[in-house]
């Protein structure tokens, strides 16, 4: 009886490695690489956890504000991998500050740090300017996060899609991102999403939290534009001047320092980004307030475009921040009536006297959709293959029909499964049995209980 219950332990231990592998994988990120040549991009740790942070001034780090605590030892760490520590060093943070600190209550989950000592790193340039990206712009994550195969500890970097900026209670305006099978984990907060500009790739945004479980899509970091008053105040205090937007003018910078072609000049040059030069009249340059649309005709740099999400009326130069019935989102908008009309994407709605988005014609579940249409209650627009179409929207498998499984994401989505082939071809005869590691312990049972069947009728 013992050598037929230890035959039936062996095969129970073999099985149990691939059924601890399959769990860590459904808890995992998708789609990343290593990240060597990220070497702006350090390793911070405290009692508050393990969080990733960018260097954007010879020594100070960007990261998020919850990965921060009061008087609380932190260290930042730019090696590659922490458990081969040979490739970076270890630096002390002597100062800190949240956005909420330094605003006297502000919501944004932001925080700079200062090192001890400037780390031989080139730091990562920001974009100080706006609107936010468009849905499905390229984006570029980078973190020392969790894996699908390892905790965190590595710099990994992870490429993906953004689907839209929105307001967050306790985050700030963020920039949501992520594909199925591809986002951020624990340990990438504080990270940078880096995006395409004009100027190159930059800095755009910084991590912040997850919506659902890690690799299912859903990924949320803060946008930095909002909020560059924060960090130009703090780096005109804690660092020398340099060739970035800080206010300060440095010769000799390649591309010219921005802070020299729109300064203080007497001259209001055109060429400056967003109207950004101290001596163009009023407040139309970029200043962190958004200029009444009578002041500046041209418009101001600080304000979001009509139609594009906002936080609040003060970030609009027509001082409207409003949704409809078919966009719950707020976006930016303008008072309206006989004498100002709207723009020709919008309707005057009479009861508020404010410009909304015209509503789009109704297209049922199933259908092709796109911008010019609107998806049925309870469905919405998506991608299947190389087209989008109305999808029921799901939180778990139950909500979705027969054939079908529920994608998560930014919204989740119901759509077909994949058709299942078989090693023997396309066409079987017969039942399909279990195969494989995890049929054995039930037919292990069965023989060990016939054995001591036999022996009992001995």
């Amino acid at each position: 009886m013992w050598r037929v219950f230890l035959i039936a332990m062996v095969f129970v231990v073999a099985c149990s490695e691939p059924l601890q592998l399959t769990l860590r994988h459904h808890d995992a990120i998708f789609g990343g690489r290593p990240a060597p040549d990220d070497v702006a991009v350090f390793f911070i740790d405290n009692d508050a956890g393990v969080c990733s942070a960018t260097l954007i001034a010879p020594r100070t780090l960007l990261t998020a504000a919850h990965c921060v605590q009061d008087q609380v030892p932190m260290f930042a760490l730019n090696h590659e991998r922490i458990d081969v520590p040979g490739d970076g060093g270890m630096y002390t943070v002597v100062k800190r500050v949240t956005y909420s600190q330094a605003t006297d209550g502000g919501t944004a989950d932001l925080a700079l740090l200062l090192l001890d000592r400037a780390p031989p790193v080139t730091p990562r340039p920001w974009a100080w300017w706006g609107p936010p990206p468009p849905e499905k712009s390229p984006i570029r994550h980078v973190g020392y996060g969790r894996t699908e195969s390892a905790p965190p500890g590595a710099r990994v970097s992870v490429d993906t899609t953004t689907s839209g900026a929105v307001e967050n209670r306790t985050s700030g305006m963020v920039l949501v991102s992520g594909d199925f099978g591809k986002g951020l984990c624990f340990g990438d907060s504080g990270g940078p999403a880096l995006g395409p500009t004009d100027a190159g790739e930059r800095l755009i945004a910084v991590h912040s939290f997850i919506a659902t479980t890690c690799g299912e899509g859903v990924s949320s970091s803060v946008m930095v534009f909002p909020y560059r008053r924060f960090i130009e105040s703090w780096l005109a205090t804690n660092e020398p001047a340099d060739c970035a937007r800080d206010g300060r003018c440095v010769a000799n910078c390649t591309p010219e320092d921005p802070d020299c072609l729109c300064g203080s000049d007497g001259v209001c040059r055109a060429e400056c980004p967003e109207n950004d030069d101290p001596d163009c009249p009023g407040e139309c340059r970029v200043d962190g307030v958004c200029s009444p649309r009578t002041m500046c005709p041209m418009g101001d740099g600080d304000c979001i475009l009509e139609g594009n999400a906002c936080l609040s009326a003060g970030q609009c130069g027509g001082r409207q921040c409003v949704n409809d019935p078919q966009n719950t989102q707020r976006y930016c908008t303008q008072n309206c009536d006989a004498m100002q009309p709207c723009p020709e994407t919008m309707n005057c709605e009479s009861a508020r006297s404010v410009c909304v988005l015209k509503p789009r014609p109704l297209v049922a579940e199933g259908a092709v959709c796109g911008p010019l249409f609107k998806c049925a209650t309870g469905t919405a627009c998506s991608d299947l293959g190389t087209e989008r179409r109305c999808l029921r929207t799901c939180t778990s498998q139950a909500n979705c029909l027969e054939g079908m499984r529920c994608r998560f994401g930014t919204v989740s989505v119901c759509v077909p499964m994949p058709a299942i082939t078989l090693d023997a071809g396309t066409s079987w005869q017969g039942p399909i049995a279990p195969v494989g590691c995890t049929s054995a312990p039930g037919a292990m049972l069965l023989a060990l209980l016939s054995v001591l069947r036999a022996r009992r009728r001995t």
